[in-house]
C-alpha cells in the first residue's frame, strides 16, 4: 500500500545519534555551560503576545487534542505544552496544584527551549530535526534539565511547513528510557489529530478524500487525505502521506488519472454522504477505500447561506469534550445540519441542551442570523400563544401598540430553539404543527400569514413518546420534530467528568482571579463520585461557589455543599423521581415520601436561587413558590426583612 503510515515505534537508536549531535553543537556552537543553574528564560507578556497571536487559530484547533493527551498523562506528573517553530511555549496545560514547579522547571506558558539557549532537549530537537524524539533525564545538556523526561512531535501546516510542536515532559519518572515510549506514541497521536484537524479547516471548501486500506478504519484511523479542487484536480495531500512520498506526484492531475473514479463519482458519493467508495490507485493497481466529505459553502451575500463556521464545529467538540456518546452526538449533528431537518434533544434538566443548540446553530449556514431559544415551561398559558406567534395592534387589552413579532418570526432566517417542548399547552402543539407543516405563522388579530423560514431545534427531559401514549403530546407533532433525536448523557454517566471538572476550573478560575483555579485530589474525588441530579448547571454552580469560598486557592472539601462532602444520596431530578400519587413532577416536588426535605436539599445546594433551584429540578419557579409556601419554608435571605 503506497500510503500505509505504520511505523516502527522504537527508534531509540536513532534518538541517540540525533541526541550525541546535538550535545556536541550544544558545547561547540553555542558554547553553553552545562552547569547554569537558572531555568529557562520564560518571556514577558508583551513578548509572549508576539507569538501567541499567529498561532490563535491553530491554538484553538489543537487545544481538545492537548486536553486529550493531558487527561492520558495527567495522573503520571505531567504537562502538556504547545511551542511554535522558534520554541516558545505558547499553550500549556498542567496540574494547577503544582503550578510553581513547573514554572520552576520551565515548563510554563512562555518558556523559550531552543538549543541556543538550552542545549539539548525535545523540544529544540523536535524542531531542528522535524521529527519525533524523546530526550530522557541525563541526555538533556543543561544540569537543572536532568530531571525531566520529555517527548516532542512536530505538527505540519496542510502545506508541509513546520508548523508547531506538542510535547508532554515530567519533572519526575523512572530511570529507564523505555518507560517514555508509550508517551511518545500519546503524544504523536494528539499531533496527529491537531494536524488532521487544521488540514480540514484549510480546505473546508473543497473535496477531501479519506483513505484507508481497510474500510474499518476509516473512521478512526484513516491513512491519509487528498484535496480535490472543483474542476477534480489534486491540490493537496495530508502529511501523513507526504512524509512517505505517497501521491506526491498525484499533485496538480486529475482524480481519474490517479484513481479508478471520474470526479462526478466522488462529487455523488459526497452528497449521498457516509458511504465508503470502493477505489483502486491506478499507478500501482492497490485497493483501498475512501470517505468523500464535501465542501462546506462559501459565504454569500445572503446571511442565511453563509458557510458553516469552524468556530461552531469547534464548540460542538468542545461542548463534546472527551465523552464518546456527546462526541458521537456532535459527528451526527453536523452532518445533519442544513438539511432541512428538525432535531430533538432529550437529556436530564441541566445537562447542556441549550449550549448544545447554540454550538449547532454557530456551525450551521444560518449563524449570522437569529438564534431565537424559547422555554415553553416558564411562559405562562395564557401568554405563551402571543410570545410564540406574535399579535398585531389592539390584538387583546394590554397590547403593545404597534403590536409584536413573535418568537417565530423573530427567528427568520436563523434558528428557533423550543426548550422543553413537553410542556407547551396541547392547543399550541395544533398551532405548531401548522406552522411547521405550512411554513407561516400568523399573528393574533392578523388574517395575513408570514413566510418563516427556521431551523428548528427541540429539547425536553419528558419522556415524549409516554406523552403520546397518554394523549399528552400529539403523534403527529411528535413525527414532526423528532427527525434526528440526540441524547445528551447525564453528567453521572460521561466519561470525561474529570476533564469538565478541570476546564469549569480554568474558564471560571480565569474570569475570576485571571487564572486556573487548582483543587486538591480529595475534593476531586468527592466531585468525581457525586451523582449530579442538576448535571453541568449544578456542577458549574458548585465550583463557581467553592472557587469564591476558597478565595482563588486550591479547592478543597471544606469548599463543597455538605451534601457532597458527606456523601449523602444526591437528590433526583424531576424525570428521575416518583411523583405523589401519580401526580406529574411539574406540581409535585422530588421524593414522595421527603418532598419538603428534598426541595430543602435543593435551595440550599443553590444558595436559596429560586430561580436556579427551578432549572435544576425542571420546574417553573411558580411551582417552587407554591411548595415553599405550602411547606412553609422560608428563605434565609427574607429573615429579618
Amino acid at each position: 500500500m503506497p500510503w500505509n503510515t505504520s511505523k516502527p515505534s522504537d527508534s531509540a537508536p536513532a534518538d541517540v545519534a540525533l541526541i550525541e549531535r546535538s550535545l556536541l553543537r550544544s558545547f561547540e556552537q553555542h558554547r553553553l555551560d552545562p552547569g547554569r543553574g537558572e531555568p529557562p528564560r520564560v518571556l514577558t507578556t508583551t513578548a509572549l503576545k508576539d507569538h501567541r497571536e499567529p498561532m490563535e487559530r491553530f491554538m484553538r484547533i489543537a487545544r481538545g487534542g492537548m486536553e486529550a493527551l493531558f487527561g492520558q498523562v495527567r495522573d503520571a506528573g505531567y504537562v502538556v505544552l504547545l511551542a511554535d517553530t522558534h520554541g516558545v511555549a505558547v499553550d500549556f496545560i498542567g496540574n494547577p496544584l503544582f503550578d510553581q514547579d513547573w514554572r520552576r522547571a520551565g515548563l510554563w506558558l512562555g518558556s523559550c527551549w531552543t538549543e541556543e539557549k538550552e542545549g539539548t532537549c525535545a523540544v529544540a530537537l523536535a524542531n531542528l530535526e522535524q521529527r519525533a524524539i524523546t530526550v530522557h533525564h541525563a541526555e538533556h545538556f543543561r544540569a537543572p534539565n536532568k530531571t525531566l523526561t520529555c517527548s516532542a512531535v512536530p505538527i505540519f501546516a496542510p502545506d508541509g511547513r513546520p508548523l508547531a510542536v506538542l510535547d508532554a515532559s515530567a519533572m519526575e519518572s523512572p530511570d529507564d528510557r523505555r518507560s517514555q515510549h508509550l508517551v511518545l506514541q500519546m503524544v504523536q497521536s494528539a499531533a496527529r489529530m491537531a494536524e488532521d484537524a487544521n488540514f480540514l479547516h484549510e480546505f473546508e471548501h473543497h473535496h477531501v478524500l479519506k483513505l484507508a486500506r481497510r474500510r474499518d478504519f476509516l473512521e478512526v484511523s484513516a491513512d491519509g487525505m487528498v484535496v480535490l479542487d472543483e474542476a477534480g484536480r489534486i491540490v493537496a495531500i495530508s502529511q501523513s502521506l507526504r512524509e512517505q512520498g505517497a501521491l506526491v506526484a498525484a499533485l496538480g492531475r486529475s482524480v481519474e488519472e490517479v484513481f479508478d473514479h471520474r470526479f462526478e463519482q466522488v462529487a455523488d458519493a459526497a452528497r449521498q454522504g457516509g458511504h465508503p467508495l470502493a477505489m483502486r490507485h491506478l499507478p500501482t493497481g492497490t485497493q483501498c477505500f475512501a470517505l468523500v466529505r464535501p465542501p462546506r459553502r462559501r459565504p454569500s451575500a445572503a446571511p442565511a447561506q453563509a458557510s458553516p463556521a469552524m468556530a461552531g464545529a469547534d464548540a460542538l467538540q468542545a461542548i463534546a469534550g472527551h465523552d464518546p456518546q456527546m462526541q458521537t452526538n456532535a459527528r451526527q449533528a453536523l452532518r445533519v445540519l442544513d438539511k432541512g431537518l428538525a432535531i430533538l434533544l432529550h437529556g436530564e434538566s441541566g445537562s447542556g441542551k441549550e449550549a448544545f443548540a447554540k454550538a449547532m446553530h454557530e456551525a450551521s449556514a444560518r449563524r449570522a442570523r437569529p438564534f431565537v431559544a424559547v422555554n415553553c415551561a416558564a411562559i405562562p398559558e395564557t401568554l405563551i400563544e402571543s410570545e410564540l406567534f406574535g399579535y398585531r395592534e389592539g390584538a387583546f387589552t394590554g397590547a403593545r401598540a404597534k403590536g409584536a413579532r413573535g418568537k417565530i418570526a423573530q427567528a427568520h432566517g436563523g434558528t428557533l430553539f423550543l426548550d422543553e417542548i413537553g410542556d407547551m399547552p396541547q392547543a399550541m402543539q395544533t398551532r405548531l404543527l401548522r406552522v411547521l407543516a405550512e411554513r407561516e405563522v400568523t399573528p393574533l388579530g392578523s388574517e395575513q400569514p408570514v413566510a418563516v423560514d427556521v431551523q428548528l431545534i427541540c429539547a425536553t427531559h419528558r419522556d415524549l413518546r409516554g406523552m403520546v401514549a397518554q394523549g399528552q403530546f400529539r403523534l403527529d407533532l411528535y413525527y414532526r420534530l423528532n427527525s434526528v433525536t440526540l441524547e445528551l448523557p447525564a453528567l453521572r454517566d460521561r466519561a470525561d467528568k474529570g476533564l469538565l471538572i478541570e476546564r469549569l476550573l480554568r474558564e471560571d478560575g480565569q474570569q475570576l482571579y485571571g487564572r486556573a483555579v487548582a483543587i486538591t485530589e480529595a475534593a476531586r474525588q468527592l466531585l468525581l463520585r457525586h451523582d449530579w441530579p442538576g448535571n453541568i448547571r449544578q456542577l458549574k454552580n458548585v465550583l463557581r461557589t467553592a472557587m469564591a469560598l476558597s478565595g482563588g486557592e486550591a479547592v478543597g472539601p471544606e469548599h463543597l455543599p455538605a451534601e457532597i462532602r458527606g456523601g449523602q444520596p444526591a437528590m433526583l431530578p424531576p424525570e428521575r423521581m416518583l411523583s405523589l400519587g401519580g401526580v406529574d413532577a411539574e406540581t409535585a416536588v422530588p421524593g414522595a415520601p421527603g418532598g419538603r426535605d428534598a426541595l430543602l436539599q435543593a435551595l440550599k445546594a443553590h444558595q436559596w436561587n429560586v430561580t436556579e433551584t427551578a432549572r435544576s429540578l425542571g420546574l417553573c419557579r411558580a411551582t417552587v413558590y407554591r411548595h415553599m409556601q405550602r411547606w412553609e419554608i422560608v428563605s434565609p435571605n427574607r429573615l429579618g426583612h
